[in-house]
């Protein structure tokens, strides 16, 4: 015999929509004693809802799309960036009955792809360019929601924007964050400070170029010069190598570079906490818990992931929801940034004394 939603509405002597709701987890207007009884019965028969039917008889499908934009047609879960983000969106999807599907996206064919196979509420994009951008929300529906994580536009563009239903976007202050990781190494005493981050455009807004910006303001109010030389990217860990004696500290664009530059530097024999220091962004979950537990500027993407899930969740539900939301950082002092400050005190007092001594 199959189990139908009016069957388990009529045995517990409900409506259908009551059950649905149970189903859906909106349970606000429904006794917790006829949540139990619900729930009785759709174990007792193991009823699992049927998501097409459900799709074409009500237009629901409760099916988000995660689109995560990344060149290479694959996603880096290892990258704990992409697992804790994706962790706050699992979370919160299924306490509210919702179904996700992740899809790694490439071109806007991509996008029209998946629209094709599947039935979608609401997408949560992750990572897009500001000309992906522009070319991708074309091509969904404008009233289908959709929230855009950690996409930064030219003011130009944000305009636009701001006028465009149904989307909106989530970001960490990147450009502050850079800001404030530099400022502390200056703090530190440290002046020859590299950068080093995945590639990217510097023309083009993006999350690492907002953090370099940063770093460069920092920079440029501290009366210090930027050497290119000391610019990196991910592919270019031995030109590090080569200057390893000219740099003191760098700004890495993420906690998970980070971890990689060290080591590598360490497996040859290269890594000296006390002639380079390291500060990251992120705050991944083992960033604590490594030799040297890494500085950091702390941008909790679990909670990123958990905020963007409620606002689609709101824009679905025809709730008012604000355009662009952007989110602070914490810096987080551990042991991979000497203090160079003190050091270089105590070497010209000792100089001092040398002269001194001398000159008797």
């Amino acid at each position: 015999m199959k189990v139908t939603i009016k069957m388990i509405a009529e045995e517990a002597g409900v409506s259908m929509t009551t059950v649905t709701n149970v189903l859906k987890n909106r349970t606000d207007r429904v006794s917790k004693e006829k949540i139990e009884l619900i729930n009785d019965i759709i174990k007792k028969y193991n009823y699992t809802p049927n998501m097409n039917a459900r799709s074409l008889a009500n237009s629901s499908s409760n099916l988000i799309g995660l689109l995560y934009h990344s060149v290479g047609g694959r996603i880096d879960f290892s990258d704990p960036f992409v697992s804790e983000l994706l962790a706050g969106i699992e979370e919160k999807t299924k306490d509210n009955g919702y179904f996700v599907l992740v899809y790694n996206i490439e071109t806007v064919d991509d996008v029209i792809k998946v629209q094709k196979n599947w039935k979608f509420e609401g997408f949560i994009i992750v990572g897009l360019s500001e000309n992906s951008f522009e070319e991708i929300h074309k091509n969904i529906p404008s009233d289908t929601p959709i929230v855009f994580v950690d996409t930064h536009l030219t003011a130009e563009m944000e305009k636009e924007f701001i006028n465009l239903p149904n989307r909106y976007i989530i970001s960490s202050e990147d450009r502050q964050a850079g800001y404030e990781a530099t400022k502390f190494l200056i703090s530190q005493g440290h002046r020859k400070i590299g950068f080093l981050g995945f590639t990217f455009n510097e023309n083009e807004p993006g999350v690492i170029n907002e953090r370099f910006y940063g770093f460069k303001k920092a920079l440029q109010e501290s009366s210090i010069s930027f050497d290119y030389r000391f610019f990196f990217t991910d592919k270019e860990f031995e030109k590090i190598t080569d200057v390893l004696e000219e740099i003191t500290a760098l700004v890495v664009s993420s906690d998970y570079l980070a971890i990689n530059l060290i080591h590598y530097l360490r497996m040859r024999g290269l890594y000296d906490k006390k002639k380079l220091s390291i500060i990251g962004f992120d705050d991944v979950s083992y960033a604590k818990f490594l030799d040297p537990p890494l500085t950091t500027i702390r941008l909790n993407q679990k909670n990123k992931g958990i905020i963007a899930f409620n606002l689609l969740n709101k824009a679905i539900h025809g709730e008012s929801v604000d355009k662009i939301t952007n989110l602070s950082g914490d810096l987080i002092v551990r042991e991979s940034v000497t203090n160079v400050a003190s050091k270089i005190g105590k070497q010209a007092r000792r100089k001092s004394e040398i002269s001194t001594w001398a000159c008797t």
